[in-house]
């Protein structure tokens, strides 16, 4: 369950600092073409809205594809090393009847599937906001199961 635990951290990690750093915005004629080649390989006729260059390496793609939208982000020769997808409209049954007995009264701010390619991980992750607690943030395994990072801290 550790290393489960690691990737999910580092992957966390690898979108929040793409969602929090200074990146620069960049015009899709700057993108080199193997991404881009890669990009409509994987994702054609999606609609770009934005691409950020991420430190040397890295570029992140903001687009809509199959009316959802993505964050992709890729290494300089085109390799996808990450994908989330927005979901909110989509919380499938499992998880409302799991929100339906945690919380009396709740809305979902928003639930997102995590790719992580390198390692084919796959998780997700949801905020929902309710009076009694406020925000709070859930994260749920490649089988909808709920993990519990409390639990698993005080495993290790």
């Amino acid at each position: 369950m550790k290393p489960n635990f690691v990737k999910l951290v580092m992957a966390a990690f690898l979108f929040g600092v793409a969602s929090f750093c200074n990146a620069q915005v960049l015009a899709e004629d700057d993108i080199g073409f193997e991404i881009l080649k890669w990009h409509f390989h994987h994702y054609p006729q999606s609609v770009s809205k934005q691409w950020q260059k991420l430190g040397d390496q890295a570029i992140q793609a903001e687009f809509t594809f199959n009316e959802k939208e993505y964050k992709t982000i890729y290494l300089s020769d085109g390799i996808r090393l990450s994908e989330e997808v927005d979901m909110t409209r989509e919380v499938p049954l499992s998880i409302e009847y799991y929100l339906d007995e945690k919380y009396d009264k709740y809305k979902v701010q928003y639930f997102k599937k995590i790719s992580v390619f390198k390692d084919e991980q796959i998780y997700y992750s949801m905020s929902v906001k309710t009076k009694d607690k406020g925000e709070e943030t859930l994260s749920f395994d490649e089988h909808l199961i709920p993990v519990d990072f409390a639990l698993i801290s005080s495993i290790d």
